[in-house]
This record gives structure tokens, C-alpha cells and sequence, in this order.
């Protein structure tokens, strides 16, 4: 059995990790002979199979081919309708992950308990869905470990790199900058910042409307009328980006389906960073912002790492290279590291100081002493970056006479406007009547080292207390009971 398994489950490519007896890790290849699996389901009309990976993106039917489902991830209304039935994200990821899991046991092993790996900027509804994939995938999840810290991990073990890390993870679907401190085996994380909606996938997107926009302008036509014929020219778009990275100029040629004519891309390099100029800015904002938060300098971080498939564009190591001074790093395949790194991390997790990724509070009215005005605020109980696990406790007052029931909004995020945060539960308490206001009521939030929050409050004059896990409502989110009886049914399945 492996002991020490780690998985990147990513929006566009996923992989799995063991540690080996001699306590290095090692990508386990899939059935299919490849080191990564692209992250796309295919359900086949003929016959009762869900095709996983490479041939799953050659389905050719692109209203039953599932891309990026790990962007729906915090999404709870988010369900995928194929022939009548509902699927949830939680449900597609773990089709995913039961390929992983099934192919790679045959090399490594029996696969039981594992670490998976999750953008550093995951909300709380996208950590508890990746909980409940692996569940149904048959696999017990030890810990969820961002990403850039699994990263981390794997270039200290390989490089053996120390200090002030700033972790780059470029990937298809997300961002993360991280900044940690190593030392040996300890590794203590800073802070962290990300975009959930910043990578690979978003070049290949600019580079289509490039195609689309040469196309019209020699043929007069439009490049592509269906879903299908514009998947199999977004195929050629990724490509050509990927052979910007290695060439100057790139040369194409593509038609519609429509037999309209053939239009000849021509395409440099320059042109290209040129297109892809304001979402590597909004990059470098994130490095800032993430400097920032641990108030440091460029001149404070000792290493620049590199992870994600979209950091081998020529551009990100030069803007990244001016602003620290010095060359980033990279490792031999920066797509791998972080499956490699959690397979590393199940073993040393004890020596690994996270930090929660949110500001976790109360919607409350706050008396400004300068203003003498009261104002409804999001109250911070739990900061971002505050060292995990972790429990904080913060009291406030009843407002009202004969107040009966007490509601405690659950906030996610940093701003004091309670309009700019995220509710993302909410906990109401009978009280006895009859009191005036001014009661003191305790309010605790607790963030576990999986980074699931749960929240208890008590009503410190009748002693009356409550405590919820955080949960979300919606379509696309399972009860317990849907859990289990959809974890057997997904267990019968026939996945390829």
C-alpha cells in the first residue's frame, strides 16, 4: 500500500505522487502511459462509460465533454445536465480522481488516505467539494495543502532552497503568489494572494479571438459557428502559445467548417506577450500585494520559484527577473511539482505552518469614536494569515430591548464594508425574553487545519450557545445522506 500519496487535482491537468522508500516522491503514470491527466470528463452517448483524460478531450461532442470543472468548484448552484441527469463538481472531480486512483494503483499500490492540493484562494464551499470528490472516489483526504506550499515543499526537498520563498503558480485556471520562509524541514507560510480566474486556459482564449479576428479579416467569414469547431481551434491556439515559449514567430493555417477559405496566422512571440500585457500586470499587482501583506520588500525574498505550466512563457521569467533581481527558479517539470510536493508534505504536514487564506467575521454595528456614529461593519474575528489551526474569540452586545433571537452572520473577506464580503453562513440562537440590550454574546470561529471554519456562539447571561459547521445551500451542493448513496453509485461505474 502507499503510504504517502499527493494529488494535484488542477483545472486543466491532474496528477498523482507517492514517496518511495527512499523518501523521494515520483509521478505515477496513468493507464494511458502519461505522467499528467488532463482534467476532462467525456460521457459517451453508446455505451455506459466516462472517458477520463486524453480521450476524453478528442470526444468530439463538446455538450457532453466537461473542461475546467475546478472553476465551479464554489459555485453551489453549479450542476452539468447530461441526458436528464444532474452532476455536480464535486461529482466530476471525483470521476477524475477515480481514474488517478485506479490507474495508479496498479504501479504504487493500494490508495487509501491522501493529500490534495487546492488553490491557495479556495473558498470554503470549494475545499469542502474537493473533500467530498475524494470521498466518493473512495479515498480518504489526510489534508488539503495549497498549492504553492506543496510547491514549496518540493523545491526545498529538490533544490534545497531556504529562506524567504516567493512561490509564482501560474497555472491553467488560477494564480497563487505565496511567500514562505524555510528553514530545513520547517516551513512557516506568510501570506498568500491569488485570482481564481487568471491562467493558461485565459492566453489561449486571447489568442483564439487573434485567430478568430485573422480569419474574418482575409476570408470575411466567421472562424468558427459551433462549440465543437471552436474547442478543436482553441486546441490549435495552446499550441501555438506553447511554441511561442520555445520560437520567435509561429506560422498556421486554419479553416472553418463551413468551407469558407484558409486563412494563414502569422504570429510573433512580441505580438503575443503584447496581447497577454494586462493580465501579467494584474499578476505582478498580486506579487505586490502579497509583498505587502508580509511587509516586505523585493529585496527580502531570497528565492523566486516557478510552478504551473504557464510560467514557461519567456515574458513572466523577465518581468518576475526585473523585479527581484534575480532569476526565478524552475524545477524540471513545473506542471509536477505540486502533485510531488503533497506526496512529501503527507509525510512532513507536522512540520508545515499554514496560514488561513481569508479574513473570517460578524456583520456588526461598530461605534466610531472619532465620528460618534454607529455603523453596520464587517467585524474581523479571524484575520487573514493568522497562523492554522486556530480558534478566536470576540464579544459583542445585543442592540435591542427584548431581543429573542440572536443572528450571527458568518463573513468571508478583508474589507470593513459589510457590502464587499461574502456571507457564508449564518447562526441564529433563541434567547430568553424580557432583557434589555446590551447582553454580551461571545463569538468564537475556529479554522481547522484542512481550512474549514466552524463557528459557536453563547449568549453569556442565560449560557444558551450554538455551533455550526459552515455549510452552503444550493443545487449543486450534496447533503451527507446524497454523499454516500452517489459515492456507491459512482463506485459501479465504468470509467476509462
Amino acid at each position: 500500500m502507499a503510504e504517502y500519496v499527493g494529488i494535484d487535482l488542477g483545472t486543466t491537468l491532474s496528477g498523482l505522487a507517492y514517496l518511495k522508500p527512499d523518501g523521494n516522491p515520483e509521478i505515477v503514470p496513468n493507464a494511458d502511459g502519461e505522467r499528467l491527466t488532463p482534467s476532462v470528463v467525456f460521457f459517451d452517448a453508446h455505451e455506459d462509460v466516462k472517458l477520463v483524460g486524453s480521450a476524453a478531450r478528442d470526444g468530439g461532442e463538446p455538450d457532453r465533454t466537461i473542461f475546467q470543472i475546478k472553476r465551479h468548484m464554489d459555485d453551489p448552484e453549479h450542476l452539468v445536465d447530461i441526458d436528464g441527469k444532474k452532476w455536480t463538481p464535486a461529482e466530476i472531480s471525483a470521476l477524475i480522481l477515480s481514474k488517478l486512483k485506479r490507474d495508479c494503483s496498479k504501479i504504487c499500490g493500494d490508495i487509501n488516505e491522501v493529500v490534495i492540493t487546492v488553490p491557495a484562494n479556495f473558498n470554503e464551499l470549494a475545499r469542502k467539494s474537493t473533500i467530498a470528490a475524494a470521498e466518493m472516489a473512495g479515498m480518504k483526504v489526510r489534508r488539503l495543502v495549497n498549492e504553492p506550499t506543496a510547491a514549496a515543499v518540493y523545491y526545498a526537498h529538490s533544490q534545497g532552497v531556504k529562506g524567504r520563498i516567493l512561490v509564482y503558480d501560474l497555472g491553467g485556471g488560477t494564480l497563487d503568489t505565496t511567500i514562505l520562509e524555510v528553514e530545513g524541514d520547517n516551513i512557516k507560510i506568510l501570506t498568500s494572494e491569488g485570482a481564481r480566474h487568471l491562467g493558461g486556459s485565459n492566453f489561449d482564449d486571447i489568442l483564439l479571438e487573434a485567430y478568430a479576428e485573422q480569419y474574418k479579416k482575409q476570408t470575411g467569414a466567421d472562424l468558427y459557428t459551433d462549440e465543437r469547431h471552436r474547442r478543436r481551434i482553441l486546441q490549435a491556439t495552446e499550441d501555438a502559445k506553447k511554441m511561442l515559449s520555445k520560437l520567435q514567430r509561429v506560422n498556421d493555417t486554419v479553416a472553418n467548417d463551413q468551407n469558407s477559405g484558409i486563412a494563414r496566422i502569422d504570429l510573433s512571440r512580441d505580438h503575443f506577450e503584447k496581447m497577454i500585457r494586462n493580465m501579467l500586470t494584474r499578476t505582478v499587482l498580486l506579487v505586490e500585494q502579497a509583498l505587502d501583506s508580509a511587509k516586505l520588500k523585493p529585496s527580502d525574498i531570497d528565492h523566486v520559484v516557478l510552478v504551473g505550466g504557464s510560467t514557461r512563457i519567456p515574458k513572466v521569467k523577465t518581468i518576475l527577473e526585473k523585479m527581484f533581481g534575480k532569476t526565478p527558479k524552475s524545477c524540471g517539470n513545473v506542471d509536477e511539482c505540486v502533485a510531488l510536493g503533497a506526496a512529501l508534505f503527507a509525510k512532513k504536514s507536522a512540520k508545515i505552518q499554514e496560514v488561513c487564506n481569508a479574513s473570517y467575521g460578524t456583520v456588526a454595528m461598530v461605534y466610531n469614536a472619532k465620528t460618534k456614529e454607529e455603523k453596520l461593519m464587517n467585524s474581523v474575528v479571524i484575520p487573514k494569515n493568522s497562523p492554522i489551526p486556530c480558534s478566536r474569540t470576540q464579544v459583542y452586545q445585543t442592540s435591542e430591548d427584548n431581543e429573542r433571537i440572536i443572528e450571527v452572520d458568518i463573513t468571508q473577506g478583508e474589507d470593513e464594508d459589510a457590502k464587499y464580503v461574502d456571507v457564508i453562513g449564518r447562526i441564529t440562537l433563541d434567547v430568553p425574553a424580557g432583557r434589555p440590550k446590551g447582553c454580551e454574546i461571545a463569538v468564537t470561529f475556529s479554522y481547522d487545519e484542512n481550512q474549514r471554519v466552524r463557528a459557536l456562539i453563547v449568549d453569556k447571561q442565560s449560557g444558551r450557545s450554538k455551533e455550526v459547521a459552515v455549510s452552503y445551500k444550493g443545487a449543486g451542493v450534496l447533503s451527507e445522506e446524497e454523499l454516500k448513496r452517489r459515492s456507491a453509485h459512482l463506485r459501479t461505474m465504468r470509467i476509462e
